[in-house]
């Protein structure tokens, strides 16, 4: 906190709230509010606008552009000083993996590039928009260490569209046969990889075989890197010509799958841990675009990253506790102050205490606090919505797969259910009576304000649909999370209505 305060508190938002005069953490909460995007908005609009010492007295490096699900985006400044931040928590996280994965070592790794197909911008002031890979949060050091393992060459971050990244991606990863890390954020990312390696397996087969990606146009750092392959075609033909493929069939040296796992993540990762036993799946810490939160330890679970920013977390009648305050089983609201000039800052998100690791606390994250919907009074929100969807799993009415509510208007204001394969007929009932455990859900639908839920069946390609519609919405692909309850609109139109751009599909 005070190496924090060392750095900015002269810049205009430190003199604004007296940060100069702070000598304790009790004087921090007294100076400070407690502040949300919205409330910085107008701060952070200057710095886009090329104003400095605004929220930092460090140099604005880039702008991160991220977004809630309706909110207009939001654009959250990186400093050097919050490179440092992220990089205290990372650089513990790659050696606790690959001290306790040592066979990582002799491999390759994929590290996702996210978001794909994005062109070069910057704003209005001229500071640069967007990391690009995940490798980016690393030191120099580190970046040029990882560079020598790459599987997927990085510049694959300016190949045109989505489609054609990914069958890029799909090319150098299947051509390897030495993967042995791959981190993503989404785990329905890397079901989408391995969805579409079996989809379009006659092209990437023969252009392993040839050497020559026909069917997009690389630059010519990508170009260089192609290189005939005749016996890994024929053995990647082989495994995805196998309906039981084990992943250690495609790459022997696979070990460790790092990707989200905790809340609406939980049950595709568990999905994956059933269809392939044969490789560890790691869950990633809660690593947000603004911050880092926790760091995945091998054996243990996630533990607070107490290296990185000043953590704060509010209890439900909203008193601020410290790291070394917060309680086992309780669950609290994240709030951090940063130096990319995030001062006291509510995440939206909340963990629960699981336990703890030399005295740090072990967190699991629960899920987003924000998102309320709100058509006729109900207010549902993401937490509540998740353990009815874990309820109904728990019961066998939920089929395993793709599941998320929304809320809809048409042809009456009510919510929907998305599934991707059919459930019982009792489902919606079922569904029905599990809103109604919240009063004012029964009470809008006692009223007749809301019409009863609806189930609907949108296919196999469901999360592969719900994720390119949450990039045309101007989330990153990185940011895109598995969700209960999504607030937009008009889901139903665009599962049940092919859409121009799906990534589902490869033109012969």
């Amino acid at each position: 906190m005070f190496s924090i305060l060392r750095r900015n508190a002269n810049c205009v938002y430190g003199r604004a709230h007296s940060l100069e005069r702070v000598q304790s953490v009790g004087d921090l909460q007294a100076s400070l509010p407690i502040v949300t995007y919205e409330d910085l908005r107008p701060w952070v609009e200057r710095i886009l606008g090329g104003e400095d010492n605004v929220l930092t007295s460090d140099p604005v490096l880039l702008v991160e552009r991220t977004s809630g699900s309706t909110t207009a985006a939001k654009y959250i400044p990186y400093t050097a000083g919050l490179f440092a931040e992220f990089q205290a928590a990372l650089a513990p996280w790659l050696w606790n993996l690959y001290t306790t994965s040592p066979g990582l070592l002799r491999g390759t790794a994929y590290w996702q590039v996210t978001p794909l197909a994005r062109t070069p911008e910057r704003t209005r002031g001229g500071i640069p928009i967007g990391l690009g890979a995940e490798a980016s949060y690393f030191t120099p050091l580190q970046q040029r260490a990882l560079a020598r393992l790459l599987s997927v060459p990085a510049e694959i971050a300016g190949v045109a569209d989505i489609e054609s990244s990914l069958y890029v991606t799909l090319f150098f990863l299947l051509r390897d046969r030495n993967l042995s890390l791959i981190s993503v954020w989404n785990p329905n990312f890397f079901s989408i990889l391995l969805k579409h390696a079996r989809e379009w397996s006659g092209h990437l087969v023969r252009d392993i075989h040839d050497g020559e990606i026909r069917r997009v146009n690389l630059t010519d750092a990508i170009a260089r890197k192609q290189l005939a392959s005749p016996q890994r075609a024929r053995d990647v033909e082989r495994c995805l010509s196998d309906a039981h493929m084990k992943l250690t069939d495609l790459w022997p040296r696979l070990a460790v799958v790092s990707c989200w796992g905790d809340a609406e993540a939980a049950p595709e990762v568990q999905e994956l841990e059933r269809k392939f036993p044969d490789v560890a799946f790691q869950r990633k810490g809660l690593l947000a675009t603004e911050g880092v939160i926790t760091i995945p330890r091998a054996g243990a679970g996630n533990v607070a990253a107490i290296l990185s920013h000043f953590l704060e977390f509010l209890d439900d009648q909203g008193r601020p506790h410290l790291v070394h305050e917060v309680e086992p089983g309780a669950e609290y609201s994240v709030v951090i102050t940063t130096s990319g000039g995030l001062w006291r800052y509510r995440l939206g998100d909340r963990v629960r205490v699981t336990g703890s690791l030399r005295r740090t606390p072990l967190l699991e994250f629960v899920g987003k606090e924000d998102g309320v919907c709100d058509l006729r009074g109900e207010k549902l929100n993401p937490a509540f919505a998740g353990s009815v969807l874990r309820e109904l799993r728990g019961e066998l009415l939920l089929p395993v797969g793709f599941a998320m509510l929304a809320p809809s208007r048409t042809p009456e204001a009510g919510y929907l259910l998305f599934v991707e394969q059919s459930g019982p007929a009792a489902l919606a009932t079922v569904l029905e009576n599990k809103l109604r455990t919240n009063p004012q859900y029964a009470y809008a639908r006692n009223l007749g304000q809301l019409a009863a839920p609806r189930v609907i069946n949108c296919g196999p390609n469901a999360a592969e649909r719900y994720l390119e519609r949450c990039i045309l919405l101007g989330q990153r692909a990185g940011d895109v999370k598995p969700t209960s309850l999504h607030l937009a609109e008009g889901w139903e139109n665009w599962f049940l209505v092919p859409g121009k751009a799906n990534i589902g599909r490869m033109r012969a």
